[in-house]
């Protein structure tokens, strides 16, 4: 619809209704289409990556390697946007969900907008509850101790806390080094250029940018990777990598 509005998409390519900002008849029509892969919904289903590099202009997708954000902008939470930019396999809001304590308080409240501490709030336990086959989402009533006990319990281990998140630092350095040699490089670790550059014009967060260069180094830092965002051969070593 922006591609459309500001003149990249062109109406004499469309068959079928306008591709206008609150048009419900554009809505479910080029759902429709995009399913069918029926002419310019074709297009469409390629997803918004493509579809706006096809144009020129790839900036518009906001997507971070490739896959749409979903949910929330990150620029009015910035550990959140952090895990959006790291995350193995792109846009996800399940392989990092800093929006929890950052914006529902659980399991403790911290500023959405500040950068300390956000980089050791990013990491590990995530890789772990899906390991462990749970929903994200109990960890709104869950930490870290829980799944361990729960884990312990099934399989009649004894297992430390500290011993179940460093297997999540492992499937993490893991994924890491899989995308690198597939040939998704450190670079790929960025938020679309809107969201560092222009500020939000609506409250709450009104004239907030995502901060991720004052983030990065810290994250790579605490992750133990080297200043280019690769894990160092110490920290694979200590991991059994």
């Amino acid at each position: 619809m922006e591609l459309y509005e500001k003149g990249y998409i062109k109406r004499e390519e469309l068959d079928g209704p306008e591709l206008k900002f609150g048009s419900v008849e554009a809505i479910i029509e080029w759902t429709r289409k995009m399913r069918a892969g029926e002419g310019f919904g074709a297009k469409l289903a390629l997803g918004s990556y493509r579809l706006a590099e096809s144009y020129g202009v790839p900036e518009f997708s906001m997507s971070v390697k490739k896959q749409e954000l979903p949910a929330y902008d990150p620029r009015g939470v910035q550990g959140h946007g952090l895990q959006y930019a790291t995350s193995n396999r792109g846009g996800c809001h399940v392989r990092g969900y800093l929006f929890s304590p950052e914006i529902l308080g659980s399991p403790e409240k911290i500023d959405r907008f500040a950068l300390e501490g956000k980089a050791n709030w990013a990491k590990d336990l995530t890789a772990v509850i899906d390991s462990l086959g749970l929903c994200l989402f109990t960890s709104f009533a869950l930490n870290a101790d829980d799944y361990r006990d729960l884990f312990n319990f099934i399989v009649g281990e004894n297992y430390t806390t500290e011993e179940i998140l460093t297997t999540g630092e492992r499937i993490w350095n893991l994924e890491r080094n899989f995308n690198l040699k597939a040939g998704i490089a450190p670079t790929e670790d960025t938020l679309p250029k809107r969201l560092l550059e222009e500020p939000i014009s609506d409250e709450p967060s009104k004239g907030h940018k995502h901060r991720l260069a004052e983030l990065l180094p810290e994250y790579y830092k605490v992750r133990g990777w080297d200043e280019k965002g690769v894990p160092t051969t110490e920290k694979l070593q200590a991991l059994g990598l």
